[in-house]
């Protein structure tokens, strides 16, 4: 494969949303997760699956107030846990990125804005995702192209992360951690000296 390009559009239900598409060879696609109401306060855990016709089941849990995060996440590709690491404290883009270990295959997902730009690298294949206006005008589509030799283990790794928030991985998502990090160390600093 040397370039695929596709789109995947947005759904909601009573019960579930998510994004589905056709993805070149590899068919249907459907990526969901149940819908929560919206928490300031509560965060619950939250299940994203994502199957199709040639691609892996996949399943992605974490913690999120209503969609899936980056906080104590678990990812499974055909029941095989995939490792995930990530240095929160980082600033750069690329020292933030989110590493992703499968077997044998490392790989690197990078967020480049705020708005949803995401690139999924191995050696020999990458796999940009970005969310825009859907031409029909009903909310923001996922644009997807990837190049080199992508199969369906890249694809699943890549589309699985578009309903998840990756905002600690931005440059914004940087500087929020470090001021929030700022804050409630002099938060406790201060009820330390008033015991």
């Amino acid at each position: 494969m040397t370039e695929l390009k596709f789109e995947l559009k947005p759904f909601l239900t009573k019960k579930e949303a998510g994004r589905s598409g056709t993805v070149g060879d590899f068919g249907e696609v459907t990526l969901s997760y149940p819908r929560k109401k919206w928490s300031d306060t509560t965060e619950t855990r939250i299940e994203l699956r994502l199957h199709g016709e040639s691609i892996p089941e996949t399943t992605y849990r974490s913690h999120g107030r209503s969609q899936p995060t980056l906080k104590d996440p678990l990812l499974l590709l055909d029941g095989v846990t995939v490792d995930l690491d990530f240095n929160m404290r980082a600033f750069r883009a690329r020292a933030r990125a989110l590493k992703l270990t499968y077997h044998e295959r490392a790989y690197e997902y990078v967020v480049t804005r705020a708005k949803k730009v995401g690139t999924l690298r191995r050696a020999g294949a990458e796999i940009t995702t970005t969310r825009a206006k859907n031409p029909t005008g009903k909310g923001f589509s996922t644009f997807g192209s990837a190049a080199g030799e992508v199969d369906a283990i890249d694809l699943a790794l890549a589309i699985v992360f578009d309903e998840v928030d990756t905002f600690d991985l931005t440059a914004l998502g940087a500087t929020a951690s470090a001021l929030n990090r700022v804050r409630n160390l002099a938060s406790s600093h201060d009820s330390a000296s008033t015991d």
